[in-house]
């Protein structure tokens, strides 16, 4: 009956559609051959985080009513691609609500911190201790590249107009 109450995100399908672009572009070899991200589920989960945040904060600096809709369609997408991906990976039905509470806070916090070390010029610290945070021996040269590359995608980002993204048209370099 709940379900049947639930107001439709008028940007569920934008939202899928930029989730996709930002899934596709994690997939990118540079971030783990070249830029020294984990290649694990961790790992790729950082990443990604780190690519939906760029896109929410984007969002978010134009101000728009729209901005709010769309992060939160954004949001949802993302989390039901994680609780469908922790099925496949033989998460059990008990097991799933634990993993994505953990996954869900794990979220909110780098949103906040990476927001932070944006604001205060301390960008590098953040993704050694989130992005780089499950690797063995972070590389400091890594991650100075990889907060180049990340503040160079959000650049990209600003570039592109607050209407092609709410359309689901997102795209993090020239490529």
């Amino acid at each position: 009956m709940l379900a049947l109450l639930k107001k439709k995100n008028p940007y569920a399908q934008e939202a899928r559609q930029a989730y996709a672009a930002a899934l596709l572009h994690t997939r990118k070899e540079e971030f783990y051959e070249n830029l020294g991200v984990p290649d694990t589920f961790d790992g790729r989960f950082d990443l990604m985080v780190l690519h939906i945040y760029m896109i929410l904060h984007r969002m978010l600096e134009d101000g728009q009513d729209q901005a709010e809709s769309f992060n939160q369609a954004l949001f949802d997408v993302t989390f039901a691609d994680m609780d469908q991906t922790l099925r496949e990976m033989g998460i059990g039905d008990m097991g799933v609500p634990k993993h994505m509470r953990k996954m869900m806070k794990g979220f909110n916090g780098r949103m906040h911190a990476y927001e932070e070390a944006l604001e205060q010029g301390q960008f590098a610290q953040a993704l050694k201790r989130n992005l780089y945070g499950t690797a063995l021996a972070p590389d400091d040269k890594k991650i100075a590249k990889m907060e180049a590359k990340a503040l160079e995608m959000l650049g990209f980002l600003k570039t592109q107009a607050s209407s092609d993204i709410l359309s689901g048209q997102v795209k993090f370099d020239k490529e």
